[in-house]
């Protein structure tokens, strides 16, 4: 078994690392996984306080104090504030430790998505370091939707969040082939809450029930949302995982918020599909039991990143082009296109202040990109 981090951060005192301990070691992988529970202002001292039990119980944790945090990044040369408080974005600190640790795969999680007790959380992710050969996904459109993996409890589709809405309610050629390439990303799925927007919330609430069948490979060139909730990827594309920072005022003062994990998730598949790694979709499932939503308000928060999506997707995924050999060098391209191609778009949506938080994207992804390769030359 290959070397694994899992990242997590948390605001709440919840038992989801006594959950992942027991996963972990009913499947012979305490040694194989190191932990990274990064605090934030918020987190409650009771859940710091359990850490010590886990560890004498065999979970490897390193659970950074603010400080010790503000000290890793100082060391690598980050701005201060570059990783915000108050925000999921302080998963961004575990990714650099992870990378620091020299794993040789990295598990992303929420903090309300629980391992199912008979699966093996780690070997299903841990795919990401393997090299596939089989059936493969292709679609003529180049989009599959990952929900139709799923069964829920009332008919009618269902699209995960950031699923463009231009490629919805649309037959997408989805049909199966045949391939070999490298997996570099894995994307689990989730029972009881599905991963879907606030529209689709308020719209149409509904739960997932079960898996209906075999996890899929998607062949290059073909896409599908992949956020921060039980997600894994091979440590060597860490550099182009940067979680991107939201709540920059956008149209009419609205902020852009809840797609920071949606866009990293875009821009690594960019990286990915350039460097030949493929995506596996399906296993290992986690039950979502979701915090406490205000649905209308996710909405809201969500309706800039969807309407500019409609316009940047389309260019990412048929015009944009990459080079490098690399994570790294193609994700340091990826920037400088990005703060090209908005300069281009002409829709009524497209202002200097919109255009203005994509070019501090690029930006911060190059920032990011220092820190990332301080710890790979180190």
């Amino acid at each position: 078994m290959p070397h694994g981090a899992l990242v997590v951060t948390t605001i709440y005192d919840t038992p989801i690392l006594e959950a992942y301990q027991d996963n972990l070691a009913r499947h012979q992988s305490l040694e194989s996984i190191h932990v990274f529970l990064i605090p934030d202002r918020k987190t409650p001292h009771s859940m710091l306080a359990r850490i010590p039990e886990l560890r004498h119980r065999g979970l490897r944790v390193t659970c950074p104090s603010l400080s010790e945090q503000e000290d890793f990044l100082r060391r690598l040369g980050l701005p201060t504030g570059f990783i915000p408080y108050d925000s999921d974005n302080r998963r961004n600190v575990g990714f650099l430790m992870a990378l620091d640790a020299g794993v040789d795969f990295v598990i992303s999680i929420d903090d309300d998505n629980y391992c199912l007790e008979t699966e093996d959380f780690v070997a299903a992710h841990a795919m990401v370091c393997q090299e596939h050969q089989g059936e493969m996904v292709s679609a003529d459109s180049g989009w599959f939707n990952l929900c139709d993996l799923l069964e829920f409890d009332r008919p009618g589709p269902v699209y995960p969040r950031g699923f463009p809405y231009y490629a919805r309610h649309r037959d997408n050629g989805v049909r199966r082939t045949s391939g070999a390439a490298p997996i570099h990303l894995n994307a689990g799925l989730w029972l009881t809450a599905p991963d879907v927007d606030g529209i689709s919330w308020l719209v149409n609430p509904l739960w997932s029930r079960s898996f209906q069948g075999n996890s899929v490979v998607l062949d290059r060139g073909v896409w599908t949302p992949l956020n921060t909730q039980n997600t894994a990827l091979r440590a060597e594309a860490l550099p182009a995982y940067y979680y991107i920072r939201m709540n920059y005022p956008l149209l009419g003062g609205l902020p852009i918020d809840r797609y920071g994990d949606i866009l990293s998730g875009y821009f690594i598949q960019a990286c990915a599909h350039h460097l030949g790694g493929v995506m596996r979709v399906g296993t290992p499932l986690a039950d979502h039991r979701r915090h406490s939503h205000n649905f209308l308000t996710d909405a809201l928060r969500e309706m800039a990143c969807l309407a500019l999506m409609e316009d940047l997707l389309p260019w990412l995924t048929r015009e944009a082009r990459l080079e490098g050999a690399s994570y790294a060098d193609a994700y340091e391209c990826l920037s400088y296109s990005l703060q090209e191609a908005v300069e281009k778009f002409s829709s009524k949506l497209w202002n200097d202040v919109t255009r203005a938080f994509f070019h501090q994207t690029a930006y911060c992804m190059r920032t990011w990109l220092g820190a990332c390769r301080s710890l790979l030359g180190k």
